[in-house]
């Protein structure tokens, strides 16, 4: 990503210290974003449709109330829109089914979400730097990003 751009960065995640570590995380990295969070897919799908919001990043957490993850997804690739923005699917589980669905819905990665503040740091920048959200995964073993805090 070109570091003198301001970037748009959407945030879907219902836990609140999750959201507070993101945006503490995203101000570790030497990149100007403004981020905007939506606790439930519905609200994100809201921002996403009722605003002239075009993010560069989505980030989806997988399990949210009223609306997941996938179900965000799959609208959001249905739309022209909305077709070709990033999005990556932050998740606790690394089960089969989930990246599965995600990777096959059209996530461009899949991360297991990092238990530990530089972790989340380093895999924010992976993301954001080093343009690996912006290009969809050819196969799953690139899709997922695992906590190797493990």
């Amino acid at each position: 990503m070109n570091l003198a751009k301001q970037y748009c960065i959407l945030l879907a995640d219902d836990d609140d210290d999750d959201t507070f570590l993101f945006r503490e995380a995203l101000e570790q990295i030497p990149v100007q974003a403004e981020l905007i969070v939506a606790e439930n897919g519905m609200k994100l799908m809201d921002i996403l449709n009722g605003t002239d919001v075009k993010p560069d990043l989505i980030f989806l957490d997988m399990n949210m109330p009223v609306k997941n993850g996938l179900e965000c997804l799959e609208e959001i690739r249905e739309s022209d829109e909305l077709l070709h923005v990033p999005v990556v699917i932050l998740s606790t589980s690394v089960a089969d089914y989930p990246i599965e669905s995600a990777f096959s819905a059209g996530a461009n990665l899949y991360i297991q979400k990092p238990t530990s503040f530089s972790a989340l740091v380093d895999t924010l920048k992976k993301c954001i730097l080093e343009q690996s959200a912006a290009e969809r995964s050819v196969n799953l073993e690139q899709f997922l990003i695992k906590n190797t805090n493990n």
